[in-house]
């Protein structure tokens, strides 16, 4: 039997509701805060043994019912039916494919128990923000398990045998990565998201969905210096987005200053991820391969999001050198939106980071000595690191020495 301290303390937490607390537009404040709080709080109340099932055997078993019911379409044709409450042979109705009502019974009672759905009765389950979103299988929430399901958990699962076979020497070389491990091809992940559009798209998803959490970077970066410099009157373009995916930093740019004309945004990726993007039209979308010369010279900025830590430094300095070579010294600037890792106090988000680009790419987070360094190697010089206290990553702002 319960104490009357610990029915107060239950009641209270059951209390709680997200409603009660908000974030910035970054992902960050009261909300995030709170559930930072309840994992610590967890991570006292659990035992070690229960930490380590929870590790080992709750996450993994979760997950794959979760993608189950994601090839099955259930979780979609839930969302489409706009019901809050539904039976058990009403889900099993939506599977798209032919599935055992028992295995059905028993993939929702695990994803009830981890409160991925509410259980209302027997065979009755109720909808929760989680599995709304899961219905929407385009959008960055369904993405994110299919990542995991593609690249993350056979990768993260592989690293223990590949640090062992390589005598624990920290993986720095983007020709022999973990990754490589996991197809007879020996594909990089990103070669292999090449191959297969749908990797391709999970990868961009869970980078979409990470995007909402990561400030927004003319909130940390001082733009009027960008456009008081800008030559309106050259034909150059005023920022090129290079490697930007979606287009959600050049959006953001045009965002805070719509009269920015046409021809003078640019955004750059590969044939196949430029094939998905979908932005205004006054931005002007280009293949590209970064590690080609850069066909567009003379701009005011170019610009990079996460791209140099997924590269070794070798790597990352060939990248850099195609850049520095198209840029006009004393005006064009590169900026880097990236981790500036912390030598101590590091965030979750940058503490996984950091393990994920070692197992899928062989790379590393970089600290503030380290960016200076790579830079300087390529010929540049850091002007300036913006920094924000709400912001998980800074933008480093360079030019040619």
């Amino acid at each position: 039997m319960l104490s009357s301290s610990a029915e107060e303390l239950i009641a209270l937490l059951d209390s709680i509701s997200v409603s009660d607390y908000r974030d910035d537009s970054g992902g960050k404040g009261d909300r995030a805060a709170v559930a930072e709080a309840a994992r610590r709080l967890l991570a006292r109340l659990e035992t070690p043994f229960e930490r380590a099932w929870r590790l080992s055997w709750i996450n993994g078993n979760v997950h794959a019912a979760v993608q189950i019911a994601l090839d099955l379409g259930i979780w979609e044709g839930w969302y489409l039916s706009e019901r809050l409450e539904i039976s058990l042979l009403e889900l099993h109705a939506l599977a798209r494919r032919p599935c055992d009502l028992n295995l059905l019974r028993r993939l929702f009672r695990l994803l009830a128990a981890e409160n991925v759905i509410r259980e209302l009765r027997e065979d009755q389950y109720g909808a929760t923000a989680f599995s709304k979103a899961l219905g929407q299988t385009e959008e960055p929430v369904a993405q994110t398990i299919l990542s995991g399901t593609h690249h993350g958990i056979e990768s993260s699962r592989n690293l223990p045998y590949f640090l062992s076979r390589s005598n624990y020497v920290e993986p720095l070389d983007s020709r022999n990565t973990n990754y490589m491990e996991l197809t007879p091809e020996r594909l990089g992940i990103f070669e292999r998201c090449r191959a297969d559009l749908d990797y391709q798209a999970s990868f961009i998803g869970l980078m979409r969905g990470l995007a909402v959490y990561k400030l927004d970077w003319t909130e940390i970066y001082d733009t009027k210096i960008l456009m008081n410099g800008f030559d309106t009157r050259g034909e150059a373009p005023l920022f090129i987005d290079i490697g930007g995916a979606h287009g959600v930093d050049v959006e953001r740019l045009l965002n805070r200053y719509p009269d920015i004309p046409s021809g003078k945004l640019m955004l750059q990726d590969t044939p196949e991820v430029i094939a998905m993007a979908k932005v205004s039209d006054k931005i002007a979308a280009i293949s590209y391969d970064f590690f080609t010369p850069q066909p567009i010279r003379g701009a005011r900025v170019y610009f990079m999001h996460a791209i140099l830590h997924d590269w070794d430094d070798s790597d990352a300095g060939r990248i850099l050198s195609n850049t520095a070579d198209a840029m006009k010294r004393g005006y064009s600037k590169l900026l880097l939106y990236e981790s500036v890792l912390v030598s101590q106090g590091a965030t979750l988000y940058q503490s996984v980071a950091d393990i994920s680009i070692m197992h899928l790419v062989s790379a590393a987070e970089r600290t503030e000595r380290r960016w200076r360094e790579l830079l300087q190697a390529s010929g540049f010089e850091v002007c300036k690191i913006w920094r924000h206290p709400l912001s998980l990553e800074s933008i480093i702002e360079a030019e040619l020495i």
